[in-house]
């Protein structure tokens, strides 16, 4: 027995100790971040020759939203932080101070955050501009460490004279990606088309870059415009239509925020749009008149707009797009009924994608419209793949607050 009581105190220490060393590797494995070189830009290139690393610089702005948003959820992931730190020479830098300035006029950035991958020489190999998820960010460092796939290697092959249809898709994703310009590049190409060439899928793709951004200003989109008949026969009326459609949301959202813009302009818009040639036109009018009333918070009319749109003129909504208004709802309409349509758009968002932010937003639609059970059983659904998916620790403590609001009985905000 004495022998026992003996070995209790050794065999407790043992265990606190293994129990803190197992806390001290959790806490290290789940707190890593990018680690940022101290210095100036002329001192990070001479390190980076001698350590045969490439530079990644964070250009960012003191004032810039995403910036933060990228330093909170993004620069704080552990795959990131083992990724960058392994392959790159970090230093971030405020394109506003003096430094920043001339860094800004040197490699032409024109929006925050842009991401800049330079050899020690200071030739810029690779660029990336907004905020991205933390797979897409691992992603383009992967791209910029490679020189098959760097936007420097594909800069030298179309002013070698490349412009293979295949090649010319994949450098404008890269230009795109970039927030580089390349409308000249697009309709110099588009010149060397003929007719019977509108049948190959890439100058599909190439039309659309950027499906969510399409100038419809544009040489390019004027191209489609001109050949939509030609389009409709290969790849059906409706898919032509879809892209237009897009065309038009996306541009007027573009215009809808800048401080130039008025009631005036609004009905131009419209006008405009009413005089076009294509299937969708009564649901292009109503998407601009749905992110009209949104800007002004007139929810009234903006659910009206979201019913007749979704419900009879959009059925193909994405699911991203089907948890923003689900979600606009929730926030601001306190119609029962509407609110009964949003809580199948935001089940259907699931459906397509079941990912954290659309169960958040089903949970929150269940527990308004009375169904606390099912809605604390789909927020702990929300944060579970948070989790799992690395989410930013800022939507996890979000998601967990409604999950202990919603236990309690709580009004959610």
């Amino acid at each position: 027995m004495n022998l026992i009581n003996k070995l209790k105190k050794p065999i407790k220490q043992i265990a606190l100790g293994i129990s803190l060393s197992l806390s001290t590797i959790t806490a290290y494995t789940q707190n890593r971040s990018i680690e940022f070189y101290g210095g100036n830009f002329e001192n990070a290139k001479n390190e980076a020759k001698n350590t045969n690393k490439l530079i990644f610089m964070d250009g960012y702005a003191v004032w810039c939203g995403p910036c933060k948003k990228m330093d909170k959820e993004v620069f704080t992931n552990d795959s990131v932080a083992d990724f960058y730190n392994k392959n790159f020479l970090n230093i971030k830098m405020d394109m506003e101070s003096e430094e920043g300035k001339k860094i800004k006029k040197l490699f032409s950035i024109g929006a925050y955050p842009t991401f800049l991958y330079i050899n020690g020489e200071g030739k810029l190999l690779h660029k990336g501009v907004g905020w991205m998820k933390s797979p897409e960010f691992i992603k383009l460092g992967k791209e910029a460490s490679d020189p098959k796939t760097q936007l420097a290697t594909f800069n030298e092959k179309y002013e070698e004279g490349n412009r293979d249809g295949e090649f010319i898709y994949e450098y404008l994703k890269k230009l795109d990606g970039a927030s580089i310009s390349y409308e000249y590049i697009s309709k110099d190409y588009f010149k060397t088309q003929k007719d019977e060439d509108l049948n190959s899928r890439v100058n599909w793709n190439i039309l659309f870059i950027n499906k969510n951004n399409t100038d419809i200003n544009s040489e390019t989109f004027n191209y489609l415009i001109k050949n939509k008949i030609k389009f409709d026969e290969i790849y059906t009326s409706d898919s032509v239509d879809e892209k237009i459609f897009n065309a038009y949301s996306s541009n007027f959202n573009n215009i809808l925020y800048k401080k130039s813009f008025n009631d005036s302009i609004y009905q131009e818009w419209k006008n405009k749009i009413k005089e076009q040639n294509f299937s969708r036109v009564d649901g292009v009018l109503l998407e601009v008149d749905l992110q009209y009333n949104e800007k002004i918070k007139n929810w009234e009319e903006y659910a009206n707009n979201a019913i007749l749109l979704i419900d009879k003129h959009n059925r193909n909504y994405s699911a991203d797009k089907l948890n923003d208004v689900a979600w606009t709802f929730f926030k601001n309409i306190k119609n029962k009924d509407h609110l009964e349509k949003a809580l199948n758009w935001s089940e259907n968002s699931v459906k397509i994608a079941d990912n954290p932010n659309n169960n958040d937003t089903y949970a929150c639609l269940l527990y308004v419209l009375g169904d606390t059970a099912k809605a604390i059983q789909i927020e702990e659904k929300a944060i579970r793949l948070a989790k799992e998916t690395e989410s930013n620790k800022g939507a996890i403590e979000r998601f967990s607050k409604k999950f202990e609001k919603m236990k309690a009985g709580e009004k959610l905000d």
